[in-house]
């Protein structure tokens, strides 16, 4: 995997090719397949008029099949292991059914972590993704651009700097814009990431990407995204971001489960398109 450590390294992001076996991802379909007949009245809500669902958090909770796709010989893993230097577990999830069509942004502000850094976006394709369906976008470089003042953006930004509310898209849109002015400034250039089913796309916790328009609406665009720290690292949200010194413990709260040598968080519920969430229990 040196070539995919150096491509994270140089350019902020890495494509794993054949990184999860398609055996695997069928498999994970399947289950997903299976569990929106089992449970229509809950996943229509969220479904397009072609039956596509999008951004529904920590769907693996409920599929064993999505958690293998996570642990079950992933040989991406080995660029997350040595990029934090000891092992790789799962904290949460995105399972999508189209493209996100998402603006060129930093994970950063929704994914802060004490110490700073110890996240990773991982990207599994579970369709062959092109032009044509959403794929996922790159700004290469973008991880080393010069570092923004948050402090200073938050005094800018909030009445009481001391008191930052965890959810702020006042707060967002400043960080991002400011970091895209950045990119925009040191020329640098955004692609497209064509990949097949099983590939990995990894990137890093300061680099700009997005989503390109999904352009066949009726064609899918099924991945999922796996947010991934070391085991016991905390993550924190637009309060902690734009205020670093704040006073927060430094170990997790969630507790563990232990899926095929690997470890993945534990929560009690899918939540889908943040709009509503479902007791584990009934998924299953």
């Amino acid at each position: 995997m040196t070539s995919g450590w150096n491509q994270l390294i140089e350019e902020g992001y890495a494509v794993i090719p054949s990184a999860v076996d398609v055996g695997i991802c069928e498999e994970a379909l399947r289950q997903v397949d299976v569990l929106k007949r089992a449970h229509a009245d809950i996943v229509k809500k969220n479904a397009d008029e072609f039956g596509h669902l999008y951004r529904v958090v920590n769907l693996h909770l409920a599929l064993d099949g999505l958690k293998k796709a996570f642990a079950e010989n992933h040989r991406g893993l080995e660029v997350c292991d040595r990029f934090f230097g000891e092992p790789t577990s799962l904290y949460t999830s995105l399972y999508y059914e189209r493209g996100s069509e998402q603006d060129f942004h930093r994970d950063t502000p929704y994914f802060s972590t004490k110490p700073a850094g110890r996240y990773l976006g991982v990207w599994l394709a579970l369709d062959d993704v092109d032009d044509e369906n959403g794929p996922l976008r790159v700004t290469p470089g973008s991880h080393v651009l010069p570092p923004i003042d948050v402090e200073k953006m938050a005094a800018e930004i909030f009445q009481d700097p001391a008191n930052i509310p965890g959810i702020s898209m006042e707060g967002w849109n400043a960080y991002q814009g400011a970091v895209q002015k950045q990119a925009q400034a040191q020329g640098l250039l955004h692609k497209n990431v064509s990949v097949k089913r099983g590939d990995v796309i990894i990137w890093h916790p300061e680099m700009l990407h997005g989503g390109a328009p999904h352009i066949n609406k009726k064609r899918s665009r099924r991945s999922l995204v796996m947010h991934v720290t070391p085991v016991g690292v905390p993550v924190y949200h637009i309060d902690v971001f734009f205020n670093p010194s704040k006073k927060v413990p430094t170990k997790a709260s969630w507790k563990y489960e232990d899926f095929q040598s690997r470890k993945i968080a534990k929560f009690d519920q899918v939540d889908f398109g943040h709009e509503y969430a479902v007791p584990l229990n009934q998924l299953r």
